[in-house]
């Protein structure tokens, strides 16, 4: 009897990472074997892989089928355990629909350091992200958004369909409200503008906003690779920001272990312009997306 091989886990993330079809397994054998290139150079330098890619390949394994508190706790639970702080958790309703709208600082953790924070708070919370973190959160808990190659969402009506759904029944909803990692510049983060979804969708169902920003940035490694990608391509930012998110199970990874704080601001009325919740979200950490001088006393606490 002839044994089915098992597809490698990590190739169905770099597909939804890249936005490569399927069928493209050249294109996707091709890539792991650069990453898996860098990472031996790398590792021989500075006995740290740049990518993880056996590492992400291991532990996409070893979560494969958990979903929900389950998976959160096995995650959690590596490298001697990852601590998370709340602060002002009680500002978000402990019942009811409510949105969080929050900074997105590192990537693939956020998803997690959040889930950590809230589920034992609000076991009904979901979030609004890329299909591809289904493997680190389970399907039941994302309400998934698929992106083209120009980051445009390809189904925006079931996106919003989900989203008003799981509001209606009362329950928590996390954005992030700019849906893109920031860069780094003079040594801050910087985040786009957010989108408008987030306000419409508060003032169509009703449920207030809480703010929420997360005290992390990447490691140096994210933001050097962001940036010579975006100089080697003509000063494109999307490929400067494409080619870094490989290091997103990276950075992921290199934060277990760790003890981050979680920051929720008083909650906002229905229909909060998103200029407005970007500015108290980024006020909460001084120092990470403005200087501390700019931020006013009490912020974050």
């Amino acid at each position: 009897m002839t044994k089915t091989k098992r597809a490698n886990p990590m190739n169905d993330l770099l597909r939804a990472r890249l936005r490569v079809s399927e069928g493209a397994d050249l294109r996707i054998g091709a890539l792991r074997l650069a990453m898996q290139s860098v990472d031996v150079v790398h590792r021989a330098l500075t006995r740290q892989p740049f990518f993880a890619l056996r590492e992400a390949e291991e532990t996409l394994r070893e979560i494969d089928g958990r979903t929900g508190s389950e998976l959160m706790e096995l995650l959690l639970a590596k490298n001697g355990g990852t601590t998370i702080v709340p602060h002002g958790r009680d500002n978000i309703p402990a019942k009811g629909a409510v949105i969080i709208g929050s900074t997105h600082p590192i990537g693939t953790f956020d998803f997690v350091a959040h889930a950590g924070a809230l589920l034992d708070y609000r076991p009904d919370l979901k979030v609004v992200a890329n299909r591809e973190a289904e493997r680190f959160l389970g399907p039941d808990r994302i309400i998934a958004v698929d992106l083209d190659s120009k980051d445009n969402v390809l189904s925006p009506r079931q996106t919003r369909a989900g989203m008003e759904a799981h509001l209606r029944d009362e329950g928590a909803l996390l954005v992030f409200g700019s849906g893109r990692v920031p860069d780094m510049k003079n040594g801050l983060l910087f985040e786009p503008h957010w989108r408008t979804g987030v306000t419409r969708m508060s003032a169509a169902t009703g449920a207030p906003i809480v703010p929420a920003s997360a005290d992390m940035r990447n490691s140096r490694h994210y933001y050097r690779t962001r940036r010579v990608a975006q100089v080697l391509s003509g000063g494109n930012e999307y490929i400067g920001r494409t080619v870094a998110s490989l290091r997103y199970v990276a950075e992921l990874l290199a934060k277990l272990g760790g003890r981050y704080d979680m920051y929720y601001g008083p909650v906002q009325p229905p229909g909060t312009p998103p200029e407005v919740l970007k500015a108290l979200a980024e006020g909460l950490v001084p120092g990470l997306y403005v200087p501390k001088a700019t931020v006013g006393e009490g912020a974050g606490s």
